[in-house]
C-alpha cells in the first residue's frame, strides 16, 4: 500500500474513533463529581461544535435513510462506518494493489457519502472540524485512487 494512502486511512481511523468517543460521551451523563464533557473539537470561539453535529439525525445514516429502524443494534454512528471504510480501504490496497477498479469504486462511494454529509453541514450551517477533516481525507483517497486510472488513459492515448 502506498504510504500516503495508508497514512490517510490511519488518520481517518483515529478521527473516526475520536468521533465515536465524543458521541458516546455526549450520550453519557457525567457522574456527580465530574464536570460536564466538552469535546476538544467543540471550539466556541470559532463556532465549531462536533458534538452537536454527531447528534444530528444524519449522524446515523442507516436509520436516517430507512435502511435500518432507529435503535437497531446495527444502526451505528457514521463515525463507526467510517472506521470500517478506512479498514476496508487498507485491506483492499493490501490485497488488490494499486490499479484495482474496486479501490476506485470504494473511494467513489466514500466520497459520495462525504459530499452528501458536507452538503448537510453547509445547509445547517454546522462547523465540525472532525467532519470536514474526514471529508478532506476521503477526497485525497479518491484522487489517489484516480491517479493510476488517469495514467493508464494517458498511456493509451499516446499509443
Amino acid at each position: 500500500m502506498p504510504t500516503l494512502r495508508y497514512s490517510l486511512c490511519v488518520l481517518g481511523i483515529v478521527l473516526s474513533a475520536y468521533a465515536v468517543y465524543v458521541e458516546h460521551r455526549t450520550h453519557t451523563p457525567p457522574a456527580d463529581d465530574e464536570d460536564p464533557f466538552v469535546a476538544l473539537c467543540d471550539i466556541e470561539y470559532i463556532g465549531a461544535s462536533c458534538s452537536s453535529t454527531f447528534n444530528l439525525p444524519q449522524g446515523k445514516l442507516l436509520s436516517y435513510f430507512g435502511i435500518l429502524p432507529p435503535g437497531h443494534m446495527l444502526d451505528v454512528p457514521n463515525a463507526l462506518l467510517g472506521i470500517i471504510y478506512y479498514i476496508v480501504t487498507i485491506l483492499l490496497d493490501s490485497i488488490l494493489g494499486r490499479s484495482s477498479k474496486t479501490r476506485l469504486i470504494v473511494a467513489c462511494a466514500g466520497m459520495s457519502v462525504s459530499i452528501y454529509l458536507a452538503t448537510v453541514l453547509t445547509l445547517l450551517k454546522e462547523f465540525c472540524i472532525v467532519c470536514w477533516s474526514t471529508h478532506l481525507i476521503n477526497l485525497l483517497l479518491l484522487i489517489s485512487a484516480l491517479r493510476p486510472v488517469l495514467k493508464s488513459v494517458k498511456k493509451m492515448k499516446n499509443m
